[in-house]
């Protein structure tokens, strides 16, 4: 684990006031998380026709996985259609949610976290093996901008895809990716300003200002994923409370293909 990455853990381990931050996501974000679920679902059949209420996925073992999956939004939304669902984040915190999660909607018999830095040059043996890879969906929701090298990270995680699997990843449009983008805030509670693009107290776990299209086309082929690329601006800000301001943030759904 980089520098980097353990600064990342540490911010999600803990809020600066010492408060878990796993579980404050329930009631800080609550409005977000809904747009996000509400989103995926609309989205699903853009993202793919293979699920397991559709001819094309009956009867099939559809794997999925979120990665950096905090506590499993994105994994408890699309849960219902596939056969197993994993989940891995850095923080053993944001893992206990997310299975606290799985079990409090009856889906842990198929949709279980763990706790691992699955783009470190050292994976530990236990994470390679089948059950961790030929996933027909993976998906990263709101952490691609906290990714050290998000090259690297997309190049690593597409390995773990079967042929025809789909990548899909939520995060922040960048400034220059739309003409009328709001100043944003992420959806961990921490924002940049209209001019100066300042994350507050987690402004030393953020890597990347958002993404354009151009941007994740670029990312995507960068990792092979060259089939099927698609890419839409949600029209519905994600709306996060902070203190006594609301801040809005602009965000993308894209999605490409290993071929």
């Amino acid at each position: 684990m980089t520098d980097f990455t353990e600064a990342n853990r540490k911010y999600f381990e803990y809020s600066p006031f010492e408060r878990n931050m796993a579980t404050e996501y329930k009631d800080r974000f609550a409005d977000s998380m809904k747009t996000l679920s509400e989103q995926t679902l609309k989205h699903r059949f853009w993202l793919s026709d293979q699920w397991l209420d559709t001819e094309v996925g009956k009867d099939k073992n559809i794997k999925m996985l979120e990665y950096a999956c905090g506590p499993g939004v994105i994994s408890m939304t699309l849960a219902p259609f596939v056969s197993q669902v994993i989940g891995f984040d850095v923080s053993d915190n944001m893992i206990d949610e997310f299975n606290r999660n799985a079990k409090n909607i009856d889906t842990s018999h198929k949709m279980i976290g763990y706790k691992a830095d699955l783009l470190s040059t050292s994976v530990p043996d236990e994470y390679m093996g089948p059950k961790f890879t030929d996933f027909n969906m993976v998906t990263v929701s709101m952490a691609l901008h906290h990714f050290e090298y998000p090259q690297e990270a997309l190049q690593s995680l597409s390995k773990r895809l079967s042929q025809n699997g789909v990548f899909m990843i939520i995060d922040i449009l960048s400034r220059s990716g739309s003409d009328h983008a709001h100043a944003h805030a992420h959806g961990h509670g921490h924002g940049h300003g209209e001019g100066n693009h300042e994350f507050g107290d987690a402004a030393h776990t953020v890597k990347t200002h958002g993404f354009s299209k151009e941007d994740m086309q670029g990312l995507f082929a960068g990792a092979g994923l060259t089939k099927d690329f698609k890419y839409e601006v949600i029209p519905e800000p994600l709306i996060f409370q902070k203190g006594e301001k609301k801040q809005n943030i602009t965000v993308f759904i894209a999605r490409a293909q290993r071929p």
